[in-house]
């Protein structure tokens, strides 16, 4: 029975950026930053609960207008990173703006399933360090870069400005 389990776990394909990276045991630490979730974690945990997974596209302006994914929330990282918001626990303050939900124009709840993505991933990773000190619990950068994400066809590829806040 064990060379059986052995021999099975050779031939289990190595994970790629389409298969779910949960799929795989892994431990998640205290800082999700270090944990991998990539498009596949992302989609299965959308088609679960659409009303409360997001993915949150980082980028600016100019690069939201080039292309996003249809499904994107646009936060650009200087928007995120303008304004301060107080602790209540504490009563100290921090910079930073809360993110806003396009399709609903309110804060995005702080119990909801946030995937961030930007161009290359530096500034993912520092928005998912923001989101974290602002509360969120279970926010994770995305592993895959903004063109990985379109090659993984995970929904419609749309360009143009958002014309308002709640512009879907």
């Amino acid at each position: 029975m064990k060379i059986f389990s052995v021999l099975f776990l050779l031939v289990i394909p190595p994970s790629s950026a389409f298969t779910p990276s949960f799929a795989h045991t892994k431990k998640k630490s205290k800082h999700s930053t270090s944990a991998i979730f990539n498009a596949a974690d992302f989609k299965v945990a959308y088609d679960l609960n659409p009303r409360n997974t997001f993915l949150l596209d980082i980028r600016e302006p100019d690069e939201w207008a080039e292309a996003h994914l249809s499904i994107a929330t646009p936060n650009p990282l200087t928007v995120l990173s303008s304004g301060k918001w107080m602790d209540t626990t504490t009563g100290k303050y921090y910079p930073g703006t809360f993110p806003i939900d396009r399709f609903t124009g309110v804060s995005i709840v702080k119990n909801a399933k946030i995937y961030v993505h930007c161009k290359m991933g530096d500034r993912a990773k520092e928005g998912v360090e923001m989101l974290e000190k602002m509360g969120y619990s279970e926010v994770v950068a995305l592993a895959e870069t903004f063109d990985e994400l379109v090659a993984a066809q995970l929904c419609d590829i749309i360009s143009g400005e958002v014309q308002s806040l709640t512009d879907g």
